[in-house]
């Protein structure tokens, strides 16, 4: 075979090698690729896999969601807790100005009655300096703080209404008429016979004049004040005189009576034990009974009065 030869026979091989070639590249693309099979373990990765992916991602969204809707509601109601703050603070401010412009009346209207030595507004109903401090100290109080106050303050201030109202009366009436000449006349009128201590040391819980009973629930006449204690508190005699009863009396329950001339007479009701007996000389300031709940009442406290000529007067006016 000569070299012609040769190269004719390369070439014959060589096409029928790259059409074999090519005939596989074409059966390879032709033939479908075999699918891929996963074992029952793998399969039941890849799916617990995913589950988690899905719960994961569900549990985010959510999460996301609630954020921002407890995120706007706290917002809101920020707001709005603001807005009430805002509002009881306006209201505070309004009660501790009608305070104070009842506060100013009643000490005119004292003066008017006790001249011009008047003392201090009863115990428990504060001071226009003592509100004003109050008020201050409010400035920044929160939302509970300033309710309170502000229940406080009306409580006060419709207690304070009842005060210049009876003393407004009383300036008309024949008994507080007596009282300031009583308090004019003071040759007539020993220091020691004239009421000029509280018997207890307490807050005012009813004020002398018109109210609702606490025990009937009707509009009533109360002849006193009631000076809230605790119970077994002592007593004392608000000036020196007689005792004319000491004893049980419908209403009063325990009830010690002091009679101290010139037609005064002082009450001291509801007693949980007396100290004295009728007849005995008493001086001011001397124990009479221990404080309680005895007769008609809701809770320990001193029931009151002084009766001047046999009228039932305010006992205010003779607290210093």
């Amino acid at each position: 075979m000569d070299a012609k030869d040769k190269v004719v026979q390369f070439i014959e091989t060589a096409k029928s090698c790259g059409l074999k070639m090519k005939l596989r590249s074409m059966k390879a693309l032709e033939a479908p690729e075999e699918p891929v099979v996963l074992s029952p373990e793998r399969y039941r990765k890849y799916k617990i896999t995913a589950l988690i992916v899905v719960i994961v991602g569900a549990v985010l969204l959510i999460a996301f969601v609630f954020g921002l809707v407890s995120y706007t509601t706290m917002r809101e109601q920020e707001e709005l807790h603001q807005q009430q703050l805002e509002l009881l603070r306006d209201k505070t401010t309004s009660l501790e100005e009608k305070m104070d412009k009842m506060d100013s009346l009643d000490q005119e209207l004292r003066q008017m009655v006790k001249g011009a030595g008047a003392g201090e507004s009863p115990k428990g109903e504060g001071s226009v300096a003592g509100q004003k401090k109050k008020s201050e100290d409010l400035s920044h109080a929160g939302y509970n703080e300033l309710l309170h106050a502000a229940s406080r303050l009306e409580t006060k201030s419709n207690a304070r209404i009842i005060s210049f109202i009876t003393l407004k009366t009383v300036l008309g009436d024949t008994a507080g008429q007596q009282v300031i000449h009583m308090q004019q006349s003071t040759s007539k009128y020993s220091a020691s016979t004239y009421p000029s201590i509280w018997p207890v040391n307490g807050t005012i819980t009813s004020q002398y004049g018109y109210r609702t009973s606490p025990m009937a629930g009707a509009s009533s006449f109360h002849e006193g004040i009631d000076i809230g204690v605790e119970y077994g508190t002592p007593v004392r005699a608000t000036a020196s005189g007689k005792v004319t009863v000491a004893g049980w009396v419908s209403g009063y329950g325990n009830l010690v009576e002091i009679d101290h001339g010139n037609g005064i007479v002082t009450r001291y009701g509801h007693n949980s034990m007396l100290l004295v007996v009728e007849g005995q000389e008493v001086k001011t300031g001397d124990i009479i009974a221990l404080a309680g709940s005895t007769g008609n009442s809701t809770g320990p406290h001193v029931h009151y009065e002084v009766r001047v000529n046999g009228s039932p007067t305010n006992p205010i006016l003779f607290l210093p």
